[in-house]
């Protein structure tokens, strides 16, 4: 037992366990700001396997689990393996890349692993009525009736049809932030296993654009919008092209007279022309990666 506290690796897998496990559980307990807990919940994970490498944040998530098994069940472990814990060990284990964060894969590991997610939940839910899409169907009419509303005063079809991309959106974000806020920590303390990279030199891999082509000819195949999960998984695929170009806007507005202005402008259109800005921020983002041929504007920061 020495021997393991006087090891930092091991030391720090226990601390990011602990304190991944408390705010998992801290909000599926329903205790007060909860939801903050449950996406703060990757940060100790990413702050393990950042600061002491991929076995530290294994054997986080490990521990992690095994205290989601004994004070929750398995039910929540899952959630919590599914959520966080296994896409951050893969984050972290393809990012660090002898001595520097290659960002590439990482990046691309955030609309796949979503979109493997919702595949298994539609094979996993095909011998229900209606199948994943009956499923979330269910636990949207459900939560309506615990709020006092009715289902037939909301646009149900509409959140259906999205509810599974939104919770694989929310995901992919948390995990982002969380890392890149965990490797900015660390590396301000000197603590981090490699330099924080450059969003200017972040390329996706150059086979993700067929894949996402890929999941576009799927969704068109399987009769386009009543394809709750084809759509689903093509709108996954394309959040880290969509991440790529809010990082462009980002770069190419540095320097520029009144650049919180612009910014502020930038969200809030986001916000108001959600789809046709989402849109347009998406095919940005793959003219930045692919389509662009000399140094972006805004400099290697």
């Amino acid at each position: 037992m020495g021997g393991v506290l006087s090891n930092p690796r091991w030391l720090a897998a226990m601390a990011g366990g602990l304190m991944a496990a408390t705010l998992s559980l801290w909000a599926m307990r329903g205790l007060p700001l909860g939801f903050a807990a449950f996406w703060l919940t990757p940060l100790p994970l990413f702050a393990a396997g950042l600061g002491f490498g991929p076995g530290a944040i294994a054997g986080a998530a490990g521990l992690a689990a095994l205290i989601h098994v004994a004070l929750a069940g398995m039910l929540p472990m899952v959630v919590f393996l599914t959520a966080f814990a296994i896409p951050a060990v893969l984050i972290v284990a393809t990012g660090l890349r002898g001595g520097r964060i290659d960002p590439g894969l990482p990046l691309a590991l955030l609309g796949l692993w979503p979109a493997v997610v919702i595949i298994g939940c539609a094979f996993a839910f095909s011998g229900l009525p209606g199948g994943l899409e009956g499923a979330m169907r269910e636990a949207v009419e459900q939560g309506l009736r615990r709020m006092g509303g009715n289902a037939t005063q909301f646009p149900v079809d509409q959140l259906v049809q999205v509810m599974a991309a939104a919770l694989g959106f929310w995901a992919a974000v948390s995990l982002s932030v969380n890392g890149a806020a965990a490797q900015s920590a660390l590396a301000r303390s000197g603590w981090a296993m490699a330099p924080s990279p450059r969003w200017s030199e972040v390329r996706l891999p150059a086979w993700y654009p067929p894949l996402t082509g890929a999941g576009a000819a799927a969704w068109l195949v399987m009769g386009g919008d009543g394809d709750v999960v084809a759509l689903s998984v093509l709108l996954v695929l394309l959040l880290p092209v969509f991440l790529m170009g809010i990082a462009a806007v980002h770069r190419r507005s540095v320097g520029r007279p009144a650049r919180p202005f612009m910014l502020g402008v930038f969200y809030t259109g986001l916000v108001i022309l959600s789809v046709p800005a989402a849109i347009a921020v998406t095919a940005f983002g793959f003219y930045e990666q692919w389509g662009r041929r000399t140094s972006p504007p805004g400099g290697t920061t």
